[in-house]
């Protein structure tokens, strides 16, 4: 029996509320000094600056990114076509701040959504691929790849319906997928991989269900911070291929969200953002969902 059924969406988000708040209990101590400990296993640092569980639960979304399968799978079922862009490193935060810079995505009504614990790739990809939270799917950690055996993921899903389906990624895959990634390696040192990216999903456009994962913002985000406006710069980029990508799609059903958000952090000219806390700032993330067109045009 596959253990990630589709269930209520609510369930996902109060699932997730009740794990976070056992680990704010577990760690109310820490939290005051902000000292690390673990969870099991799992490094957990809460820091003065970075607003945690009140924040949280004084605005929790209706959203989580677990959604993004089930919206997916509705969709392959009814029939529908689905494109689905994951921004690496677009929180909600750092989407208000810069949101003049993406007018595209501006204009498609972002919701805000809740992401998984830790906040981290390869976690929340799990998730938004299966639709299940980490306890489910097994990846609890940068160095977790293989998922739970019985996890079903949407690419299994999809070619179970008959569906021709693509997944571009970047340099590497990240978590061990049902379907090899395409991979898109920087070339040519020109935004990182973004631009490769952009290519391979544009050969890809005839596929019923197109996954692509963009990754640009988080790597600038970690450099300069997620306020800077070199993060900016390279989200309008991203909402360009992103409108390029959506207008020569055609139709059918477009999902768009993050694995995560980003903080500002201090100590390191190297790198000036970070994520991995439970706090606002790297919990709560976009979620867009549009029809584009019909079958019958």
């Amino acid at each position: 029996m596959q253990k990630n059924q589709q269930k209520p969406r609510g369930d996902d988000v109060k699932r997730l509320l009740v794990t976070l708040c056992v680990l704010l209990c577990v760690f109310a101590m820490a939290a005051c000094g902000g000292a690390e400990t673990s969870y099991p296993d799992i490094p957990v640092t809460f820091e003065p600056d970075c607003p945690i569980m009140a924040e949280l639960m004084s605005d929790t979304p209706l959203r989580s990114v677990a959604d993004a399968f089930h919206d997916a799978l509705s969709a392959l079922e009814n029939g529908d076509r689905v494109l689905v862009f994951l921004l690496d490193g677009w929180g909600w935060e750092k989407f208000q701040y810069h949101r003049d810079m993406q007018p595209f995505l501006s204009s498609l009504n972002p919701e805000p959504a809740l992401t998984v614990y830790p906040p981290i790739t390869p976690v929340a990809l799990a998730t938004v691929v299966t639709g299940v939270q980490p306890d489910v799917h097994g990846i609890h950690s940068r160095a977790d790849r293989r998922m739970n055996y019985g996890v079903t993921d949407i690419f299994a899903e999809a070619a179970r319906l008959g569906r021709t389906v693509a997944y571009i990624q970047g340099h590497s895959g990240i978590i061990q997928t049902s379907l090899l990634p395409i991979l898109s390696p920087d070339a040519d040192g020109l935004y990182g991989s973004d631009n490769e990216i952009f290519e391979n999903a544009r050969r890809h456009l005839d596929a019923d269900f197109l996954f692509v994962h963009f990754h640009g913002i988080d790597d600038m985000g970690h450099t300069y911070g997620p306020y800077a406006e070199e993060v900016g710069v390279r989200m309008a980029l991203i909402d360009e291929c992103i409108q390029y990508l959506v207008e020569n799609w055609g139709y059918g059903t477009v999902i768009i969200t993050a694995d995560h958000g980003m903080r500002r952090i201090y100590g390191n000219p190297y790198r000036l953002g970070d994520h991995g806390n439970i706090c606002h700032e790297d919990m709560i993330v976009p979620y867009i969902i549009t029809q584009r067109g019909s079958s019958n045009e």
